[in-house]
């Protein structure tokens, strides 16, 4: 009985060898599967963080395209009022010196 005793307890530890290296690779695999759906996701949060990059970008080239026409059309807007006054100013100094011109006493 003894010999049959060793063949039952050989055949059991073969088994549990084998079912020990199945749960390894088995563990294993799900490792592998595991980094690469890390892998997959952190690429995915990469190319999200891309985008909201190249997004920002986009805003802040839009804010300072506003406000470069912000600054042109005040510069615009300075001139024309300035134009103005010039020529309101010519009037008046024209119409001082005609008037000057009228009530000088004639020599």
């Amino acid at each position: 009985m003894t010999s049959k005793d060793e063949i039952s307890r050989d055949r059991t530890a073969i088994r549990c060898a084998r079912a020990t290296m199945l749960l390894y690779s088995l563990a294993s695999s799900r490792t592998t599967d595991t980094a690469g759906e890390k892998e997959g996701q952190t690429r995915r949060e990469i190319e999200d963080l891309k985008r909201k990059l190249a997004m920002e970008k986009k805003k802040m080239n839009q804010i300072k395209l506003c406000g470069l026409m912000e600054l042109l059309l005040l510069v615009v807007l300075r001139q024309i009022l300035q134009s103005i006054l010039v020529k309101q100013r010519n009037r008046a100094s024209v119409s001082i010196v005609q008037l000057q011109l009228l009530f000088r006493p004639h020599v």
